[in-house]
């Protein structure tokens, strides 16, 4: 309880500190991006992993991973397992996940799930301890799921998902809390949009799945600022300082830190995590000079990938940034239970229409369909 406190704490005082416009910040971040790979197993039309070169990929090591958690143990709230890349393929990826369980910090997966179709992936899955998977399907049928997720199937992924969910339901599992995710990507290519994503839905009647989630794709930065591929979401007529650079960090594999989750290439390196500590980076030149720039509208000139990205073109939800909501709502999360996690985005969509997310009912067995749509 001594720990929630903490980051209830940090997370008020980032608020705070965002507010006041301060750059050298009294508070630490509470919610981290790690990344145990960047290599990817499928080609996402809505994804820039497939920019990497060979010599760019790599895992990062158990020991690496180990040295950070014991670094962020006593201040952070969750750890999202999860840059670039597709975290599952990496050999030691169960075992990092005990690892943060086992230090009192709240792992998260977001997985292609391709895996899945092996059960000792499911098994692995399924007793590791994580508390929060989703499962990224961006697509409501077979043809537009193979057309968006290049050099997946979309047969073999659905068996996959529903055995894992099978076996969770069969031993009365809570944990993990399981969403499904759909980009809405290609939307145009639907004869009848509403009825296949029903349909899509009714797959999983009866099945323990705690929330869908529908959404625009982002710019990831500024990378797909201009894409002609797909309809990314709108931004909305203001301007609020990058929440990212006040709440949370991000490590790549190898260490390096970076201001956000989508700088998958080193944009902006801010140092590196085996050779400084949290504090010296947070705190170090190039992030308050990212900060500072943030004020004085420079900020698309300190850091490119800046210049374009949708988040400081957001809507606050209540006064909170775009960038810092992940953090508060981590934190609220962390303190009164993952329960409340669709609870608090449907209270965001209508407080504010704009935000990005729409959450829709999970299916109960032997109930009719129902979907909720949050406008």
């Amino acid at each position: 309880m001594i720990k929630k406190i903490r980051i209830l704490h940090n997370v008020v005082l980032g608020f705070i500190n965002y507010k006041r416009k301060k750059i050298t910040l009294s508070n630490k971040p509470t919610l981290y991006w790690l990344e145990p790979t960047n290599k990817c197993n499928i080609n996402c039309v809505m994804c820039p992993n497939d920019k990497f070169t060979d010599e760019q990929l790599g895992f990062m090591h158990i020991d690496v991973f180990k040295s950070v958690i014991k670094k962020i143990k006593d201040g952070a709230s969750s750890v999202y397992l999860l840059v670039s890349g597709e975290s599952l393929l990496h050999k030691d990826i169960y075992t990092m996940i005990k690892y943060a369980r086992k230090n009192n910090i709240r792992p998260l997966v977001n997985t292609n799930a391709t895996t899945l179709v092996s059960e000792r992936q499911r098994e692995g899955l399924l007793t590791s301890g994580v508390e929060h998977v989703t499962f990224a399907f961006d697509g409501y049928d077979k043809e537009s799921y193979e057309k968006i997720r290049v050099g997946a199937k979309y047969d073999s992924v659905m068996s996959g998902v529903k055995a894992f969910l099978l076996e969770k339901k069969r031993r009365g599992l809570k944990v993990p809390y399981v969403a499904i995710t759909t980009l809405e990507v290609g939307l145009a290519d639907y004869e009848d949009l509403e009825s296949q994503k029903q349909a899509f839905f009714q797959e999983f009647e009866g099945l323990p799945v705690d929330e869908f989630i529908s959404k625009k794709p982002n710019t990831w930065g500024s990378e797909f600022s201009d894409t002609t591929l797909f309809e990314t979401q709108k931004p909305d007529p203001v301007f609020n300082p990058c929440g990212h650079l006040w709440s949370t960090m991000t490590i790549l594999w190898d260490g390096t830190v970076v201001p956000c989750c989508f700088d998958f290439f080193k944009t902006y390196p801010l140092g590196n995590i085996t050779k400084q500590s949290v504090e010296d980076i947070w705190n170090g030149e190039p992030m308050k000079k990212l900060r500072s720039s943030m004020f004085d509208n420079t900020y698309h000139k300190v850091n490119s990938l800046c210049d374009g990205c949708l988040i400081p073109n957001l809507n606050s939800v209540v006064g909170v940034p775009a960038g810092m909501r992940s953090a508060v709502k981590d934190a609220i999360t962390n303190t009164i239970g993952i329960s409340t996690e669709s609870k608090i985005k449907k209270v965001a969509k209508l407080i504010t229409n704009t935000y990005s997310l729409k959450v829709e009912k999970p299916l109960k067995a032997g109930n009719s369909l129902k979907v909720e749509n949050i406008r």
